[in-house]
């Protein structure tokens, strides 16, 4: 048996010392990498365990550590995965940005690529523009500076493309939701990238310890947990429960 876990939170580059990062420690991912070589080491062949740098990570001979920084690489090591190996389970809880840079101007240059275009469609001027400020590191004195995002590449909807009969876990946060829009955004997810199971959690409520989250399946049924250990157990029994 062979099992991805994704962890820790993407970051993207803006310059050579500059990033945007995104918030995820990967404490709960180990806690479940942990449920999993806990109750199934004698099944387990290979738990790859792909994370960012300084994310929490299980220690064991099972666990092959894969360290990425931003999406691109993870899109990279999960094809490369899935392309080369025979993965079981697949449990998505990275924190993966959604835009990455694009490129980097100033008011200035934007408004002479706009001045100097024929296009009617500003749209496509604007996000097509060529007058740009490049280097390893941006001046700490630019004015008006000007950062343009595009979409990141959906991780999640790659997996069952590559991959038909993998057991895909998804994860869904938000923030200051009502439980009934949680699970609603949950479900959707999981319809639309074909994922078996889905956590779904909200970040009013992992606090002190504390870590509510619904687990929910493909045919609608909810399991609820109130902290990291009981996530890790409720949603590997439910994994495994056929085994």
């Amino acid at each position: 048996m062979k099992i991805i876990i994704t962890a820790g939170g993407t970051s993207e580059k803006i310059d050579n010392v500059r990033k945007i990062t995104n918030s995820g420690s990967g404490k709960l991912a180990m806690t479940i990498a942990n449920e999993i070589l806990d109750k199934y080491y004698e099944k387990l062949d290979t738990l790859y365990y792909i994370c960012t740098k300084g994310a929490f990570r299980p220690t064991h001979e099972k666990v092959k550590i894969i360290e990425i920084e931003g999406t691109l690489e993870l899109k990279n090591e999960v094809e490369k995965l899935l392309n080369n190996e025979k993965i079981d389970y697949f449990i998505h809880s990275m924190a993966v940005s959604d835009y990455m840079v694009s490129y980097i101007s100033n008011a200035t240059l934007l408004a002479k690529t706009i001045k100097e275009s024929n296009n009617p469609d500003l749209v496509e001027v604007i996000k097509n523009n060529k007058n740009v400020i490049s280097g390893t590191k941006i001046s700490s004195y630019e004015d008006n500076l000007i950062i343009m995002l595009r979409p990141t590449p959906k991780i999640i909807s790659l997996i069952k493309d590559i991959s038909p009969n993998i057991f895909l876990v998804g994860f869904k946060l938000l923030d200051n939701s009502t439980d009934e829009e949680l699970i609603e955004i949950a479900t959707k997810l999981l319809k639309k990238n074909k994922c078996n199971l889905v956590v779904a959690n909200d970040l009013a409520n992992i606090r002190q310890g504390n870590h509510k989250a619904f687990i929910i399946d493909e045919f609608g049924n909810k399991i609820i947990a109130t902290d990291k250990e009981g996530i890790a157990k409720k949603l590997v029994n439910r994994m495994f429960f056929n085994d």
